[in-house]
């Protein structure tokens, strides 16, 4: 896998396309080259050329954030939240999170995916960074990686400048992409924010891989792949 050394070169929907292609693992690294943030580096971890972690120093919304804008939180779990970090800094979120007795696993786990999306986006504003891969083997994590429409689709590409100049409709591909993510969640067009969050409730619960631990491993990988086209859609729904 060659990789151009400037990102100014190319874009980093496209490296990430290639990495996809390639099914590789390691770690993508941008390094900032100007400015106050000369040297800062942000990297994305890739899992069999899939993306299952971003490490930036980028503003993102934090996980509680995400869960309040999405009804699963209120205000007293966030209060509580701040609280638990401040006493104990080496606890998650997601585990003082998770002892609300009213906020389910599945809504925790789709919360992360977002803001790993969220983290993902925000390496979209760097108009130039140094190009660095270092190969790694697959990383064993609980956390299912993006699917490669969750990091590929809609993302800018050095060929969307000619479609641009072309004058393509650039709101069509939305809309078949929503249609497409109401129907892998089994919904019409006319579906409402909270007839989205319950269906991707019920059907996540029903396929994530923690509900089938004895699955063999090519059953955990149709569960996985079920898993990630759900939240996939459910992201695209509730942005």
């Amino acid at each position: 896998m060659r990789l151009p050394g400037r990102l100014s070169a190319t874009t980093l929907g496209d490296l990430l396309g290639l990495v996809h292609r390639d099914r590789a693992s390691g770690v993508l690294e941008l390094i900032e080259l100007d400015g106050a943030t000369r040297g800062r580096a942000h990297r994305v971890h890739f899992s069999r050329g899939l993306v299952s972690r971003v490490e930036t120093s980028l503003s993102v919304a934090r996980v509680g954030e995400i869960l309040k804008q999405q009804g699963f939180v209120g205000d007293e779990a966030l209060r509580r939240l701040t609280r638990e970090l401040t006493r104990a800094p080496g606890r998650r979120a997601g585990e003082i999170l998770l002892e609300d007795p009213q906020l389910s696993e599945n809504a925790l786990n789709a919360a992360l995916r977002r803001q790993l999306r969220q983290r993902l986006d925000a390496l979209f504003r760097l108009a130039d960074a140094e190009i660095r891969f270092r190969v790694a083997r697959p990383e064993n994590e609980r956390n299912i990686p993006l699917s490669p429409r969750e990091f590929l689709h809609g993302r800018p590409r050095r060929r969307d400048a000619g479609a641009r100049a072309n004058g393509a409709r650039p709101n069509a591909g939305r809309e078949r992409a929503r249609a497409e993510a109401l129907a892998v969640l089994g919904l019409g067009g006319a579906a409402t924010r909270d007839a989205v969050q319950r269906a991707f409730r019920t059907l996540a619960s029903a396929v994530h891989p923690d509900r089938h631990p004895e699955a063999s491993a090519e059953e955990r990988a149709v569960l996985l792949k079920r898993f990630a086209e759900l939240s996939a859609a459910y992201h695209l729904l509730v942005a």
